[in-house]
């Protein structure tokens, strides 16, 4: 941002000299070659105070100076050590090497402003993060306390209880933290509540206890449970490519999957509508197995 404003500024200013430069070009009796060396006098006054107005007011030079970081403190000296030298050659007239160092003092202006990010709009990018992490967090739970009531026999697990629990304290905990400002620290509190939440979930969706202590009155109810079983996997695809972050090919590789298994699930449900519901398990079962390939492919691991 700061660089564009000085390309701005330097481009109006430059429109405004024109006249002023063209004038001084027709009076002075200076060959061509030595005026083309450097700028007009006015040019370079108003350039050092441009330098010296972004050296008394730049948040970067600011935060440069009280870091920790030796380089950039080094690189804030240098920037206010060039612009004085730069001021003392002006006053003594050396025209061409007062810009040339007022142009070194810039540089130096411009890298610590590249450097070191605006705080305000860091404070901004956290803050979305944040929101985003609160959101997903709140999709992950859902989908877990939704999947624990479908697949255990008995109700609410005792684990479910504890990572509801864990998650509610992490948010709370994170609410006040965002309160004050503090989006780094309330984002790593969300971050351990998701990974916990994801964690219990691929151990509910991995466990192969539920398979065998489930107790099927007909293959029609059998099939209903794979279906659903089925979607849970699927809603899991499209938390897994925001929180996992993969990249691009990966994600590609993961559709070809996520798409194999809907054809299958699609084939499951017109077998199923024919009747033949055994037939329809098995496809079914085929697609669960893409699905979780699909998930293990951007990084979600599943307990076997």
């Amino acid at each position: 941002m700061r660089g564009k404003f000085v390309a701005l500024w330097f481009a109006v200013f430059v429109v405004s000299e024109v006249p002023r430069v063209f004038a001084e070009s027709q009076i002075s009796s200076a060959p061509v070659e030595q005026a083309a060396k450097h700028s007009s006098r006015s040019m370079i006054s108003q350039k050092l105070q441009l330098v010296k107005m972004m050296l008394a007011t730049s948040p970067a030079l600011e935060r440069a100076a009280a870091s920790n970081d030796e380089m950039l403190k080094q690189k804030a000296t240098l920037a206010k050590d060039r612009f004085d030298s730069a001021t003392d050659l002006f006053d003594k007239g050396n025209l061409g090497k007062a810009e040339e160092v007022a142009d070194e003092s810039l540089h130096l202006i411009e890298e610590i402003s590249q450097m070191i990010p605006d705080q305000q709009q860091v404070r901004a990018d956290q803050r979305m993060r944040y929101e985003e992490l609160a959101n997903s967090l709140h999709n992950a739970e859902a989908t877990y306390q939704d999947l624990n009531n479908r697949l255990q026999a008995n109700g609410k697990s005792s684990e479910l209880k504890e990572v509801t629990e864990f998650s509610r304290k992490q948010k709370e905990k994170a609410s006040v933290l965002a309160g004050e400002d503090r989006y780094s620290d309330a984002i790593e509190l969300l971050k351990d509540a998701h990974e916990r939440v994801i964690s219990a979930l691929n151990k509910l969706l991995g466990s192969n206890t539920l398979l065998y202590d489930l107790k099927f009155k007909s293959v029609v109810e059998e099939y209903e449970y794979e279906l659903a079983r089925y979607h849970s996997f699927e809603e899991l695809a499209p938390i897994a490519y925001v929180e996992l972050r993969p990249d691009k090919d990966t994600i590609m590789l993961s559709e070809r999957y996520v798409q194999e298994s809907r054809t299958m699930r699609d084939t499951a449900k017109q077998q199923a509508a024919q009747g033949d519901h055994q037939a329809a398990i098995n496809t079914l079962l085929k697609a669960i197995k893409n699905m979780q390939t699909a998930l293990r492919v951007v990084g979600l691991v599943l307990q076997e």
